[in-house]
Parts: structure tokens; C-alpha cells; sequence
């Protein structure tokens, strides 16, 4: 007479199975979803870019420095509205984006040495400054790759319409323009 139903053996290697590829595929999962999140805040980093390159065509300066965080209240959303598609102060992880423009700042080791000179970053996933400089002599030395959950900590630093620190392209060298 056959049974209906599971052995507990049955059962005990279903969930060992299950357990195997629940182990494999959320870490890829989180994987991704920080990928997006990353390109995400990368693609509204270039938008801010592309509005103060605007800004800078027709007023022959860049706009007013917020010095630091963005928000609502800063003079440059005001400046820049009319060239922006969107206006998001914050990037994809939630952290405020942070602005510096115009000559005497020197943020990340970043010479801004014109009143055209801005800078966008964004500090990673968890929203702490992680301590990059800039090294003028190793351009380079800024892509990373990313090989563990932790590297989406980094920040994400937008010069003068190019990224200086950001993920390496798989499909690029790293000095290519269009990094990611």
C-alpha cells in the first residue's frame, strides 16, 4: 500500500535545497538592487551637471556655491530650475546631494580654480563621506570596482561633467568619459 504525501527525509532535503538557493540568490538580489540605486544617482548627478553646464553657457559663471548639502532652500535650485528636468536633492539612497561651484573650494582635493569649476557627489549608500581624494597626477586612481556589498559605500564625485570617482565600466577602460 502506497502512502499519499512527503517523507520527512523528502521534506528535510526540499528545505535544505531551498534554504542553498535562498543563500545564492538574495545576496545577487541586493547586489542589483544597489547597482540600480548607484546608476540611478548617477544618472540625476550627470541631470545636475547638465543644468549648471547650462547655466554656465548662458552666464559665462557657474551658479552661486551651496557649499555642501543641497536642499530646497539653497539659491542654486533656484538658479538652476529653469535647465533642470527634475529637481531631487537627495540621490537614490536617500542621502542629500552635495554641491560645491565656483572658484576657492577645494572639496575631495579638487582644484576649483575658475568660476566655472563644480563639483556633485553623492556619499554612498550610507550617506558617510568616505575620506577619497583626488590625485591630480593618477586621474584614475578614483574608479573602483565593485567586488562586495560595502564598495556601494563610496562616494560617487561628479567634476566639471565628468565622473572622477565612481564605479570602473566593464565596456570602457577607466579613463573613458562615459563611466557607467
Amino acid at each position: 500500500m502506497k502512502k499519499d504525501g512527503f517523507t520527512v527525509w523528502e521534506l528535510i532535503v526540499a528545505l535544505v535545497i531551498l534554504g542553498l538557493l535562498l543563500a545564492v540568490l538574495i545576496p545577487l538580489y541586493l547586489n542589483a538592487k544597489q547597482r540600480a540605486t548607484q546608476r540611478s544617482t548617477m544618472a540625476d548627478m550627470r541631470m545636475w551637471g547638465e543644468a549648471v553646464a547650462l547655466y554656465i553657457e548662458e552666464n559665462s559663471v557657474a551658479p552661486p556655491s551651496p557649499r555642501g548639502m543641497l536642499n530646497y532652500k539653497k539659491t542654486i535650485i533656484k538658479e538652476l530650475t529653469p535647465y533642470l528636468k527634475a529637481i531631487r536633492v537627495v540621490d537614490w539612497w536617500g542621502h542629500f546631494f552635495y554641491a560645491w561651484t565656483r572658484e576657492g573650494d577645494n572639496w575631495y582635493g579638487i582644484p576649483a580654480t575658475t568660476d566655472k569649476d563644480f563639483i556633485i557627489a553623492s556619499r554612498g549608500k550610507e550617506g558617510l563621506q568616505e575620506g577619497w581624494k583626488y590625485e591630480p597626477k593618477n586621474p584614475e586612481s578614483g574608479y573602483f570596482e565593485i567586488n562586495k556589498y560595502k564598495d556601494f559605500e563610496r562616494d560617487l564625485v561628479f567634476w566639471n561633467n565628468k565622473f572622477i570617482r565612481c564605479p570602473k565600466s566593464k565596456k570602457q577602460p577607466a579613463g573613458s568619459e562615459s563611466v557607467n
